[in-house]
C-alpha cells in the first residue's frame, strides 16, 4: 500500500510539474488580435491555398484536417477532408472536423465567413502577407504555433533565398494582367507588385488608384511598356488560347512584337506562398537588353 501511495505521489507530482512548465506562446495575427498557445493546434483547417502551402512547407501538415478545394498544391493537400470554397465554407463540414485552429485571409476569405466562424466560438487566425517578407513573417508566426523541429531552419533557408534572388539593379518597365478580358492590372499596395519590385521591375500602373484596376486599352498603347506579363493556369491550352488573344489585340506593342511578352503561373506569382521563391528566381533571370 505504501509503495502504490508512494507510487501515486510521484506520478501527480510530475504530472503537475509538466503542466507549470508548458510554454506559453502568445502570438498575434495580422488582424492585431492575440492568441495564447499553450500546446499545439492537433486539427487545423486551413481555408487559403498559400496557408496550406505553408504548413506543408514547413512539415506541419499533419495537423491538417480540412482544406478548400483551391487548395491543390502540394498534391498530398487533396487527400484532405474539403471544406468547400474560400468565400463559401461549408459550415456544418467544418464543425464534424471540429477544428482546435481555423487559418484564413484577409484578401481570399470573406468577412462573412469571419465572423460567422467566431460567433460559432472558434478560434479563427488571419494572415494576411501583403508582400514577399510578409510571406516570411507569416512563416514565423506558424513556427510559433506548431514548433516543428525543422521549420525554423527551413524559414532561414527561405529568407536567405529571398535576399539571393533579390535584384537591387533596377529593370524596365512593365505590365502585368491577371485578365486579358478585361485588363486588369495591379497597383503599388499590393502583394504582386512587391514581387516584381523585389527582382527590380517598375510597375507601369503602379500610381492606380485601386489595387486592381482596369486598364482601357488605349491607355495600355499609350505606355507601351518594356515588358509584358499575363497571370493564368499554365497549361498548354490556356497559354496558347491567351498568346493568341494578345497577340491579335497588342500584337503592335513592342512588348509583343519584339518578344518580350510572357505568360507566368498565376499559382506560383499570385499566391503569398512559399513558392513565391521560385517567381523570384524566375524573374531574377530577366537581363535588359
Amino acid at each position: 500500500m505504501r509503495k502504490l501511495i508512494l507510487f501515486l505521489f510521484l506520478l501527480l507530482f510530475y504530472s503537475c510539474g509538466t503542466k507549470t512548465n508548458v510554454e506559453i506562446k502568445t502570438i498575434q495575427d495580422d488582424l492585431g488580435k492575440s492568441f495564447r498557445f499553450s500546446e499545439i493546434p492537433q486539427r487545423v483547417v486551413s481555408l487559403a491555398p498559400s496557408i496550406t502551402e505553408s504548413l506543408y512547407f514547413i512539415h506541419a501538415d499533419k495537423f491538417l484536417v480540412g482544406v478548400t478545394k483551391y487548395c491543390d498544391y502540394p498534391q498530398d493537400a487533396k487527400s484532405k477532408t474539403i471544406v468547400g470554397g474560400m468565400l463559401d465554407p461549408n459550415l456544418e463540414i467544418i464543425a464534424k472536423l471540429n477544428p482546435d485552429l481555423i487559418l484564413l485571409t484577409i484578401e481570399g476569405n470573406s468577412q462573412v465567413t469571419y465572423k460567422s466562424l467566431v460567433d460559432l466560438g472558434y478560434n479563427v487566425f488571419v494572415l494576411n502577407p501583403r508582400s514577399v517578407d510578409g510571406v516570411a513573417s507569416t512563416l514565423d508566426k506558424l513556427n510559433q504555433i506548431f514548433r516543428t523541429d525543422v521549420n525554423s531552419a527551413i524559414t532561414n533557408a527561405f529568407k536567405d533565398d529571398i535576399n539571393k534572388y533579390s535584384v537591387k539593379s533596377e529593370k524596365k518597365t512593365y505590365a502585368g494582367f491577371l485578365s486579358v478580358k478585361p485588363l486588369i492590372s495591379f497597383n503599388e499596395t499590393t502583394f504582386l507588385n512587391d514581387v516584381f519590385l523585389k527582382s527590380g521591375f517598375r510597375n507601369s500602373y503602379a500610381e492606380e488608384k485601386l489595387d486592381y484596376p482596369s486598364i482601357m486599352e488605349e491607355d495600355l498603347f499609350l505606355k507601351d511598356p518594356y515588358y509584358l506579363f499575363v497571370f493564368s493556369d499554365t497549361t498548354a491550352q490556356s497559354r496558347k488560347l491567351i498568346t493568341s488573344e494578345v497577340e491579335l489585340k497588342f500584337g503592335k506593342l513592342k512588348s509583343v512584337s519584339q518578344k518580350r511578352f510572357f505568360v507566368l503561373d498565376e499559382n506560383i506569382f499570385t499566391r503569398p506562398g512559399p513558392r513565391i521563391i521560385n517567381a523570384l528566381k524566375y524573374l531574377s533571370a530577366f537581363k535588359d537588353d
